[in-house]
């Protein structure tokens, strides 16, 4: 049980103060309004928390980390069983794939090497033009 106090002024400049036992806080300090309830993005959100609830999407029980961890271990046993469950055809199809990248970086290299080769073979042809030019002249 809580007390009250209750004071009264009077018109003759007195002042009469007492207190009144009172069964509640509500009746002391009147009702309590939380803010946060009453805001307009509270009532909204709460709505379409009892929807979800509702429709059956609760939710979730796991930190938003945790579900991230295990998606991405989850991809990782896929990988692995991937490489480790393939067929014979799949492995076939590799090696031949490899085989092609290796014979394209051959090719490469080799037309490489010729193209070098024929800018040799073509300053060496320019050279022997220029001395037997010099000893048509010469002479």
């Amino acid at each position: 049980m809580m007390l009250t106090l209750s004071v009264l002024y009077f018109a003759d400049n007195s002042i009469k103060a007492e207190f009144i036992p009172s069964s509640s806080a509500e009746e002391t300090f009147g009702p309590h309004v939380n803010p946060i309830k009453t805001s307009r993005t509270h009532q909204e959100l709460h709505k379409e928390l009892l929807l979800a609830h509702k429709k059956g999407k609760g939710l979730c029980s796991k930190p938003e980390l945790q579900q991230v961890l295990e998606r991405r271990r989850k991809e990782q046993t896929r990988k692995a069983e991937g490489a480790q469950a393939r067929t014979p055809l799949e492995e076939e199809l590799l090696k031949r794939q490899k085989k092609n990248t290796e014979r394209e970086k051959q090719e490469g290299e080799r037309v490489r090497e010729e193209a070098q080769l024929m800018e040799f073979v073509r300053v060496r042809q320019n050279l022997k033009k220029i001395q037997a030019f010099h000893k048509t002249t010469n002479s």
